[in-house]
């Protein structure tokens, strides 16, 4: 710094640390508070409200229980599925975003809405479609030889994998191939490669940022999920994971310092994928769209694109509408899934729930929530991908590690934690029991998923579209407003929606903070599940999935515009 004077170089040096000390303690604010708990607790013998009484009892008693070890290795049994996964996806990204396929929207909406459906009432209906006794399946599937079971291994890996982890894994894939000139493939091509060498050589290395994050999400997230474990898991005796800490949590007494102990051996597992990732990405990050004239021309692959389209829109077919279907058609059905008694079908059922003041009430909260959760989230997760992307603070890596830890704690966990943190901090207890409260918590557990794919989208952009508005006199914040957001904007309308849709259909993380008054429709549609009224957990199952593909739409359309 010649030529500074060591007042001005003073001052720099107190901005730096003074914008670092910010960053970390943004990051720790957002990430810690759960975190803080389960490490508080998971030495704690007894229970989690009296913090003075220490010992290893839980690790003793938890890692020396058989079903705990069988529900570990179940739990990443099952994580393998996002192989085959980030494997499906990034070819159906690919196909979807660089081929003329037809029917392309159709397929992508349907990944969409095959996303935004809650997980259990999806499980149901595959019950409903193979179980091996009375599905509608295997009623003509029988007779040939063959008998689905969606009680095992395979039938949970099949739901995650049509219900979630291969649209996910689409969606979040595309908008960083959107971002790849198709220069660079057109140049791999003219120097004699073919296709397949052209994706060894050329989109894996250059996507292998993007790549990795979206398979570091869909291994955690299956790690930690739940719902559709319990449900058909419990019948051919697979326990995982969440559903093991489920039981210990739920058990009479409960055991909080066993289930706090695997809490803690799920959160060193994400410190070491945290630290790999930060490792790998730090050595690989290339800008895919700069200052130059850009090419987005798209394959033409001839009359095979006609079969390719047919296949895809066969897939989706299968996985998406066939259980989409047989659900709309439970929910009106007299008795959910018998098909064979008289006059099964009415529509009592949607007019009881349309009438209920208890739904209406939920729905309220559930847009609010919703669209809070989803504009404060896109704002602070934009913030924070600047910051460690674009700026040269220090501790931005401890704080890369910081943003990975909420999705160390399983859900039902970090609402535990928070509900400490909310009854326990003085200044904070007015929070308990309201929406403020739930979007908290919801911001803090999609804050991963939302930084990380800002990064990436950050470094695709040339940083010389920026040091050209710098020189021409723009500040950072009009920089980042009118030339990268611009930029980056499909990336940030699928993380608006992403959030969204994972605000009003959350359930573990917010079951244990919602009271009469914030009950959300997911958590509605749970407790009329585990009250035996399918027809009604269906209905309002059916009203979620339809209005998030609305809001979808919407800013699908509104997306598009942007990028003009």
């Amino acid at each position: 710094m010649a030529g500074v004077t060591p007042s001005r170089r003073g001052r720099f040096i107190l901005r730096e640390w003074s914008l670092a000390t910010l960053l970390l303690a943004a990051a720790g604010v957002v990430s810690l508070p759960p975190v803080v708990f389960i490490l508080m607790n998971s030495v704690n013998t007894a229970d989690p409200t009296d913090p003075f009484v220490f010992g290893l009892g839980g690790w003793v008693n938890g890692f020396a229980n058989q079903r705990t070890l069988d529900a570990i290795g179940y739990s990443f049994l099952l994580s393998l599925r996002t192989l085959i996964g980030i494997s499906a996806a990034f070819l159906l990204s690919w196909l979807l975003v660089r081929v003329r396929v037809p029917c392309r929207g159709f397929i992508e909406l349907s990944l969409w809405i095959a996303y935004f459906l809650p997980s259990l009432p999806l499980a149901i209906s595959w019950i409903l479609l193979a179980d091996p006794h009375y599905g509608v399946l295997n009623r003509f599937l029988t007779p040939m030889g063959i008998t689905l079971n969606p009680y095992s291994i395979t039938g949970i890996i099949w739901v995650h994998l049509t219900a979630s982890t291969i649209p996910i894994m689409t969606i979040l894939l595309m908008p960083a191939l959107r971002q790849l000139e198709a220069s660079l493939e057109e140049a791999s091509r003219v120097c004699g490669l073919g296709p397949w060498r052209t994706f060894r050589y050329v989109l894996i290395p250059v996507l292998a940022p993007a790549l990795l994050t979206v398979w570091l999400a869909g291994v955690i997230r299956g790690l930690e999920s739940f719902q559709v474990e319990l449900l058909l898991g419990r019948p051919a005796n697979i326990e995982v994971f969440s559903t093991r800490i489920y039981d210990l949590i739920t058990w009479e007494p409960p055991e909080f310092a066993q289930a706090i102990t695997l809490s803690t051996f799920f959160l060193g597992v994400l410190f070491v994928l945290a630290l790999f990732y930060q490792q790998f990405t730090a050595r690989r990050q290339y800008a895919t769209l700069s200052g130059r004239g850009a090419s987005f021309r798209q394959v033409d692959m001839g009359s095979v694109r006609y079969l390719v389209s047919g296949v895809l829109v066969l897939v989706v077919g299968i996985s998406v509408y066939l259980p989409i279907g047989t659900l709309i058609l439970g929910s009106c059905m007299t008795l959910f899934g018998y098909f064979d008694i008289p006059d099964p079908y009415t529509l009592d059922h949607w007019r009881a729930v349309l009438e209920d003041p208890v739904f209406l009430t939920s729905a309220k909260n559930s847009i609010i929530l919703g669209l809070a959760t989803a504009v404060l989230g896109v704002t602070i997760y934009c913030l924070f991908g600047f910051a460690l992307v674009r700026t040269r603070i220090q501790g931005r890596g401890v704080a890369n590690v910081l943003l990975w830890l909420p999705w160390a704690v399983p859900g039902i966990l970090s609402g535990l934690g928070f509900l400490w943190i909310f009854l326990t901090v003085p200044f904070l207890v007015p929070l308990y029991g309201t929406l403020m409260s739930l979007v908290w918590v919801l911001i803090v557990k999609e804050v991963p998923i939302g930084v990380h794919l800002v990064k990436t989208s950050f470094t695709q952009i040339s940083v010389e579209l920026e040091h050209a508005a710098r020189v021409c006199g723009c500040g950072w914040f009009y920089t980042l407003w009118r030339i990268t957001v611009p930029l980056i904007a499909p990336t940030l309308i699928a993380i608006f929606v992403i959030v969204f849709i994972a605000s009003i259909r959350d359930v573990d993380n917010v079951v244990l903070l919602t009271g009469a008054s914030t009950r959300p429709l997911a958590i509605l549609m749970m407790e009329h599940a585990l009250g035996g009224q399918m027809e009604s957990a269906s209905i309002i199952s059916v009203i979620l999935a339809f209005f998030a593909v609305g809001v979808a739409l919407l800013m699908r359309r509104f997306g598009g515009r942007m990028q003009m």
